[in-house]
């Protein structure tokens, strides 16, 4: 299986083969434990240069906004893969509560290796790391 930057990659309970059919929401909780314990493979947003200078001009920001970016500063996105050179991070997650998946986006060709500790996040939280929604990455697959 061949990937691009284009590529979608989820983390759910269950494939997305249908928009009419409900996805089990995913643990919240479980979800904050795992980046916090793979710190070292995370950051989460509101760490992020970008994310300490929304904290720190909250105040400016218009109030039919505000709710929005204080809500991004609550461990709802993350990253992963700085690049010096680009000044941005190559893969990001974002947790929706709203959607019952994590979406994972990369700004560079994903490599299997990436892969890997996304099928860790899935495992921990009792789901799936999902290629376009239908096709299930797993360790066999990785190896393989």
């Amino acid at each position: 299986m061949k990937f691009n930057r284009s590529t979608h990659f989820y983390i759910a309970t269950n494939i997305m083969d249908s928009v009419f059919k409900k996805i089990q929401p995913l643990n919240y909780e479980k979800w904050v434990d795992f980046v916090n314990r793979n710190q070292s493979e995370f950051i989460w947003y509101e760490k992020t240069k970008s994310g300490l200078e929304a904290a720190a001009n909250i105040d400016k920001v218009p109030e039919d906004f505000k709710e929005g970016v204080v809500a991004s500063l609550n461990k709802v996105s993350c990253f992963k893969e700085f690049d010096e050179k680009k000044g941005y991070y190559n893969i990001n997650c974002g947790f929706s509560s709203r959607n019952n998946w994590i979406s994972i986006g990369f700004e560079r060709t994903p490599k299997l290796e990436d892969l890997k500790i996304f099928v860790e996040m899935a495992k921990h939280l009792g789901a799936l790391l999902l290629v376009d929604g239908t096709g299930i990455i797993d360790e066999k697959m990785i190896e393989n």
